[in-house]
C-alpha cells in the first residue's frame, strides 16, 4: 500500500473525517458479528461433550443414571450431554445491532431446553446441574474476537475494504 502524505494538518482532518470516520462503524459491526458468529459455532459444537477446564461451573457433571437410562430407552446415545435429535444445538442464533461505534451482539436460543442446560434447573425432584456452554465459548474465544474487531477497525483506517472472510480467522493476509 502506497503511503499517503499531506501538506498540512487540516488535509490530514478532511481526510480522516471523509474517508476513515465513515468506515469505522461498519468495521466494528462486522468484527462483532463475525465474533457472534464464532461464539455460536463453538457453543454447538460442545453440545454432546463433557467441558473440562478452569472456567466457572466445570468440568461439568456427569449424566444421571437416570437420564442415561432414559436416552437409551428413547433410542439415543448413552452418554452425550445436550445431545439427543440435534433440534437444541440447531436452535442457536445470533442477533447484532446496526454499524455504529457501539454494536451489540447476542447469542443464544429461544429453545427452554437450552436455557435450562446452561443455567441448570434446581428443582427439589428435578435437579439439573448447569452446562454453561454458551458462557464457556463466549470466555474462551473473548481475545479471538477482541482481535478480530481491532482487525477490522485497522483495515478501515488503512482503507482497505471489509474481507471476504470472517474477522476472526488468525491468519491476516
Amino acid at each position: 500500500m502506497v503511503a499517503r502524505e499531506f501538506s498540512t494538518i487540516e488535509g490530514f482532518i478532511r481526510h480522516l473525517q471523509g474517508r476513515v470516520l465513515p468506515a469505522i462503524p461498519e468495521a466494528v459491526q462486522v468484527g462483532v458479528s463475525d465474533g457472534a458468529a464464532l461464539i455460536k459455532k463453538e457453543t454447538q459444537a460442545q453440545i454432546g461433550h463433557y467441558l473440562e477446564g478452569p472456567e466457572s461451573g466445570l468440568p461439568t457433571a456427569p449424566l444421571a443414571d437416570s437420564t442415561i437410562n432414559d436416552r437409551i430407552r428413547k433410542g439415543f446415545s448413552p452418554d452425550d450431554p445436550g445431545l439427543r435429535t440435534g433440534d437444541m444445538r440447531d436452535s442457536y442464533g445470533i442477533r447484532v445491532s446496526g454499524a455504529g461505534l457501539r454494536v451489540d451482539a447476542s447469542i443464544g436460543s429461544d429453545d427452554i431446553k437450552a436455557v435450562v442446560f446452561e443455567l441448570g434447573r434446581m428443582e427439589q425432584n428435578n435437579y439439573q446441574p448447569p452446562r454453561p456452554e454458551l458462557s464457556v465459548a463466549a470466555f474462551r474465544n473473548e481475545e479471538k474476537v477482541a482481535r478480530g474487531i481491532g482487525r477490522m477497525v485497522v483495515r478501515a483506517i488503512e482503507g482497505k475494504p471489509m474481507p471476504n472472510r470472517s474477522a476472526t480467522d488468525d491468519d491476516e493476509a
